[in-house]
């Protein structure tokens, strides 16, 4: 499985988009609803036309929380890049693109939004303006498609695209070394310590003594979920939220990594 990632200046409707292909409203903290603006990473799910389910990680567009977006885009293989029609290529399209080509994403889907508020000419700028940017990067060649989250044009297509893009890359390896970039961390009540963010290296279940590096605090999976699903094992490319046992929260943070016990070592190199 894959996991998608938004990319794309602040304003330029990437949470909007996700909301309207989810139904799900990826801004979750009360500051960002008031503000009317991502702050913070947001998570949903989609279900492409074959029915499969992918996750999706929203990220935000605006240079103050960069931070933010590099914590959403560094483990995942797919990016949902975000370009608005009426505005074009802005400096945090660049940004956002930039980072990108360093992490060596190639597929992707370009999706560009807003077309309910320009005409056909503009339109056509727009996407010719995209185009020249993405020339020479490994996002070049990628699909662009025009939507509407208010229209819900385009979106039918965008899934599609989507779609096909995930057909087109490469499986998550699993070379029995997993790793979990943590990206969220809370607890829940009656559960404990929880800790969420994308897999990659190798599976997991539950029982297993798991290590969290730089500080080599160890515990052990009590649950796993995905996508809201109790499983009893995940593999790599996937979000999940793992449950944890002697390991208490206020020990974690962000940017650390759950792996198993002896197969990394922290460095400063």
């Amino acid at each position: 499985m894959h996991v998608i990632a938004t990319a794309g200046h602040v304003d330029h409707g990437k949470s909007s988009l996700v909301q309207a292909l989810t139904g799900i409203d990826p801004d979750r903290l009360e500051e960002e609803k008031r503000r009317g603006l991502t702050i913070d990473l947001g998570f949903a799910s989609v279900q492409l036309p074959s029915g499969r389910e992918v996750g999706i990680v929203d990220v935000p567009g605006h240079e103050r929380f960069i931070k933010n977006m590099l914590a959403g885009v560094g483990a995942v293989t797919v990016a949902l890049f975000v370009v608005a029609a009426n505005e074009g290529w802005k400096p945090q399209s660049q940004e956002h693109l930039d980072i990108l080509d360093l992490l060596g994403v190639s597929s992707a889907v370009v999706a560009v939004t807003k077309v309910d508020l320009v005409d056909a000419e503009v339109l056509e700028l727009a996407v010719g303006e995209v185009h020249e940017h993405l020339a020479g990067t490994t996002l070049a060649g990628a699909p662009i498609v025009p939507v509407s989250s208010v229209t819900r044009a385009g979106l039918d297509e965008l899934l599609d695209e989507l779609e096909r893009v995930i057909d087109a890359a490469a499986p998550a390896e699993d070379i029995g070394r997993p790793r979990l970039w943590i990206d969220r961390v809370f607890t829940m009540k009656g559960a404990g310590t929880v800790v969420t963010g994308t897999l990659i290296g190798g599976g997991l279940t539950p029982d297993f003594e798991v290590e969290v590096l730089p500080g080599s605090r160890r515990g052990r999976i009590r649950g796993i979920q995905s996508h809201g699903h109790q499983l009893s094992g995940i593999g790599p490319g996937n979000r999940t939220a793992l449950n944890l046992v002697g390991i208490e929260p206020e020990a974690l943070e962000r940017g650390q990594v759950l792996t198993r016990p002896g197969l990394w070592r922290a460095s400063r190199a």
